[in-house]
């Protein structure tokens, strides 16, 4: 089932995706959000312990740059999430364009629909970034 969000944006239902999302500091690997204790927390926390290294190793031009080699075009030319694929589990990283140092994190079946699970962190990002 679907809800509405704001602006009359249909939102998916994360529950239907069993999709479990919390935000964390990219800097410390932190969460942000208290999450009840459960396998999918430990996944989140495991992915939040990879942001400090992560992001830290990657020189921050070098997504635009491989964007725009992919075909992305203009200023905005720049991948908006990572996703990393196991063979139990879909890891999505989505940094927060209005909450510098901040992403979305996410983890759901990697059974569920890649495109379902990144039309719902992207929902999730308008109504977290307020737009």
């Amino acid at each position: 089932m679907s809800r509405v969000g704001p602006a009359g944006l249909g939102l998916l239902d994360e529950d239907q995706l069993d999709l479990v999302c919390a935000t964390a500091s990219m800097r410390t690997g932190a969460l942000l959000d208290e999450l009840r204790a459960s396998e999918q927390r430990e996944h989140l926390e495991g992915l939040a312990s990879t942001l400090p290294e992560l992001f830290a190793t990657i020189d921050p031009g070098v997504l635009e740059r491989l964007s725009r080699r992919l075909g992305g075009e203009g200023e905005a030319a720049s991948f908006s999430e990572i996703l990393v694929l196991s063979d139990k589990h879909l890891h999505l990283i989505q940094p927060l364009s209005r909450r510098p140092g901040v992403a979305l994190l996410a983890v759901c079946s990697a059974t569920c629909s890649i495109g379902l699970a990144l039309s719902a962190i992207r929902e999730r990002v308008l109504v977290l970034e307020g737009a």
